[in-house]
């Protein structure tokens, strides 16, 4: 049986100081995805625009980077950059994505998950942020 990873999407609220991921992204809804997670994927892994994929652990440095300001090329090196990493790390034939984090991301990062054989689901497909965390709060009682 495959087992269940989760790639969540970081969040623009961010610590003023140098933090581990887990503790460096500030907004609810980030933490809700943490805490589901944390419940629900043997591991997980996250992605923002400046490094890409990211692992629990990784220090984080404040910064003011937005996929919003990439170029449609830019996206999809950045998507690329991200499932290459995130291959070597997992392998498609052992585990199922579950991807997190808004359309504008995702937009780029399904093709390449598809390209890399990666079989995933996208649990919060179409729901806004508070539709998105109001489905956190029923699934962690």
């Amino acid at each position: 049986m495959k087992q269940k990873v989760g790639l969540l999407a970081t969040a623009r609220k961010k610590n003023n100081k140098p933090a581990p991921v887990t503790e460096f992204y500030q907004s609810p809804l980030f933490q809700k995805s943490l805490e589901y997670a944390k419940q629900n994927y043997a591991r997980m892994y996250f992605y923002n625009a400046k490094d890409g994929l990211l692992l629990p652990n990784d220090m984080m440095d404040p910064y003011d980077v937005s996929i919003k300001t990439f170029t449609h090329q830019e996206r999809e090196e950045w998507a690329e950059k991200v499932v290459e990493n995130f291959s070597k790390v997992e392998n498609p034939s052992k585990v199922i994505v579950y991807l997190h984090g808004g359309a504008v991301y995702r937009k780029h990062l399904e093709p390449k998950l598809e390209k890399h054989n990666f079989e995933y689901e996208v649990p919060l497909k179409g729901l806004g942020i508070g539709e998105q965390l109001n489905w956190y709060q029923k699934k962690l009682g």
